[in-house]
């Protein structure tokens, strides 16, 4: 009895003492946070570039528009079709479902009332209702172009864009996550845009 005892004893010593498998134990420990970091990792590095993608989008538009000649006379609805239509190569390889773009045109005067002209969106998104007042944010930013627009005619185009972004895994971010860009940009010549339809310059 008392060497069947002896030899348990011996047994768990051994297992014990043992370094066998402690490798193993601690990768199993160690393995879910090395996995957390690399999808979080791609996650991150995906989102951060669609967030780049619509700060793009967002700019190119408004530069576009912005760009435009009155004397060529009013922007016709192709031109924005064609430019909403680019953006779709610029979001390339992501998905473009989600994707909503809106550019408007608004008037700013003296006193820093805000009134929408115009207002073109892609389909899927809502356009700025004509004769509404267009919200600036009470930032310094917003101030410096508010003085800027009345200063060279009072004309401003605003180029807003947002995304439904869906992560590509799915493990770190569980749901979609909306990202937005609005840009601000004066007419290049300095007057009042028009289009061939849905506003006129008053």
């Amino acid at each position: 009895m008392n060497r069947h005892l002896a030899s348990i004893r011996t047994l768990i010593g051994r297992f014990r003492d043992s370094a066998n498998g402690v490798a193993v134990v601690e990768f199993a420990l160690v393995a879910p946070l090395l996995l957390l970091l690399y999808f979080g990792s791609v996650e991150a590095s995906s989102l951060y570039t669609v967030d780049r993608r619509v700060t793009v989008i967002s700019g190119t538009m408004g530069d576009l528009i912005g760009r435009w000649d009155p004397g060529l006379g009013a922007i016709p609805q192709a031109i924005f079709d064609n430019y909403f239509s680019a953006a779709n190569v610029i979001m390339t390889p992501y998905s473009v479902t989600g994707l909503n773009q809106v550019v408007s045109f608004v008037h700013i005067t003296p006193d820093g009332a805000t009134k929408v002209l115009w207002s073109k969106a892609t389909p899927g998104a809502t356009a700025r209702a004509t004769n509404s007042t267009y919200p600036l944010a009470a930032t310094t930013q917003m101030n410096q172009i508010a003085r800027a627009t009345t200063a060279t005619g009072g004309w401003l185009v605003v180029s807003e864009t947002s995304y439904s972004y869906k992560p590509v895994l799915g493990v770190v971010f569980k749901s979609a996550l909306s990202l937005g860009h609005a840009s601000y940009f004066l007419p290049r010549f300095g007057k009042c845009l028009q289009v061939a339809t849905g506003g006129a310059c008053s």
